[in-house]
């Protein structure tokens, strides 16, 4: 056997040798870039339904605001209204008549008597205050103060006062009030 027979074989089992290797290289190579492309493939997935929970999470989120604010406007337009109607029923107490409205401040003052007893003084703020007190027979004084109706009614000793002005009512009852205009406006 020759030189070139040795170097021949030696080159020839080189060749396999080598050709063995890179075959089992681009295998390998083949499985590990499968390998990754699946790896990748659940990753873009994983991040796929990340981003959908957060946009579904967002859009949630957003529709809560939208309704909160929505619910915020009309309650302020619910309040806005059931002011209009505080002050419609205030303006109706400037231009009710005389006749009516003495029927009012009695029926107010006998409640005032009721209340506190005969020893009533009634602090008039109107001359129709005054006349209906004279007219049941109580002691009256002249109010200083600007009200739109009504009289403030004290025991004589002063311990007990009784403030029936309608600014006063109304204020006194603005929630019971607010809550049937309310009932009677937008039901429930």
């Amino acid at each position: 056997m020759a030189l070139e027979d040795i170097l021949s074989r030696i080159k020839e089992e080189t060749d396999r040798e080598i050709d063995t290797i890179i075959g089992e290289a681009k295998v390998e190579k083949e499985k590990r870039l499968r390998e990754a492309q699946r790896v990748l493939e659940k990753e873009k997935e994983r991040e796929i339904k990340k981003a959908k929970v957060s946009i579904e999470n967002w859009k949630k989120a957003e529709i809560a605001k939208i309704k909160q604010e929505a619910r915020k406007k009309i309650i302020q337009l619910k309040e806005s209204i059931i002011k209009e109607c505080f002050n419609e029923v205030l303006e109706r107490f400037k231009k009710i008549d005389g006749q009516s409205y003495k029927k009012i401040v009695e029926k107010w003052m006998k409640s005032a008597m009721a209340e506190i007893g005969n020893d009533v003084v009634i602090i008039a703020f109107r001359d129709e205050d005054r006349e209906v007190a004279e007219k049941l027979g109580l002691e009256v004084k002249k109010g200083k103060e600007k009200t739109l109706a009504g009289f403030i009614a004290q025991s004589k000793d002063g311990d007990v006062i009784v403030d029936y002005r309608i600014e006063s009512i109304m204020e006194r009852e603005k929630n019971t009030l607010r809550a049937k205009i309310g009932n009677v406006l937008f039901g429930g």
